[in-house]
């Protein structure tokens, strides 16, 4: 994972938001093993959910990027 940024909430600032398409874009033609989208669309009360992981897989996933944005 030599090519992971770390996000750090710090440097961004409050309610500052990056393009989402830009860090999709970014994020196509790589070979994922697993991966998973979450989000919120403006306007819209659910959650966006999409991955290629099953439930197990999936659930690792998050507990791995909480590990790493919640110090």
């Amino acid at each position: 994972m030599t090519n992971v940024v770390k996000f750090d909430p710090v440097i961004v600032g409050e309610n500052f938001r990056f393009d989402g398409d830009e860090i999709l874009e970014a994020a196509k033609g790589r070979q994922w093993s697993r991966l998973m989208i979450i989000g919120e669309i403006e306007g819209e009360d659910d959650l966006y959910i999409a991955g290629n992981a099953n439930a197990g897989e999936t659930l690792i996933l998050m507990e791995m990027a909480k590990r790493d944005l919640i110090p």
